[in-house]
């Protein structure tokens, strides 16, 4: 009866655990220091890195609005034009249970458009009524973390845009779920030591 009722009480503890809480990871660019082609950003502990694709240095453009955001320069308004890109490692996310990623570019004005492409050629295009508005790209996060590769990049075939903001949604187990499991842990390592001694005994 013993045996049967530690038995339950492991099963229901592993369901429990299986409660998360969501846990948001923000990078908005700010810190993007001058005069350099390459910078990390740190977010909650987790860190990613973008490079410029030409010779243009990243330039932190802080115009209001969504005329904010990551772009490069010497270009045209110190954003990302035709021809030039940046291109992300997001890797690190890999390891940190992602269950959505969204992407926010600005100024994007009426007939010029963005896009995040994968390695793989696989793109999700940004159009003028997105324009600091957060899209996700989920399904392209989850083609790269399936082929290993974290790189993103970021062009505007028409005009020119700003990086606005990179989220990333994590699951969190809850606390009361992570105490339910060593509970579970806990009965099942008194039931195997109970167990031995029988076995001793006999």
């Amino acid at each position: 009866m013993k045996q049967s009722s530690l038995l339950l009480i492991l099963a229901f503890a592993c369901i429990a655990a299986r409660g998360a809480s969501a846990d948001t990871i923000t990078f908005n660019f700010s810190s993007t220091p001058g005069n350099t082609t390459t910078a990390t950003y740190t977010s909650d502990g987790v860190t990613i890195s973008a490079a410029s694709g030409t010779s243009a240095d990243l330039f932190f453009k802080n115009g209001g609005g969504d005329e904010t955001g990551l772009g490069l320069t010497p270009s045209s308004e110190n954003e990302i034009n035709g021809g030039q890109s940046i291109v992300f490692d997001l890797s690190s996310l890999f390891s940190k249970n992602i269950t959505s990623l969204s992407l926010a570019l600005g100024s994007i004005q009426t007939g010029e458009s963005g896009q995040a492409c994968d390695a793989f050629g696989t793109c999700v295009a940004f159009g003028s009524s997105q324009s600091g508005q957060l899209v996700d790209i989920t399904s392209l996060f989850s083609e790269m973390q399936s082929k290993n590769s974290g790189t993103l990049t970021i062009t505007a075939p028409n005009g020119n845009v700003l990086i606005d903001d990179l989220e990333a949604t994590t699951a969190v187990p809850e606390p009361s779920s992570l105490l339910l499991l060593g509970t579970g842990v806990f009965a099942m390592a008194g039931l195997g030591r109970r167990m031995g001694r029988k076995l001793l005994a006999r």
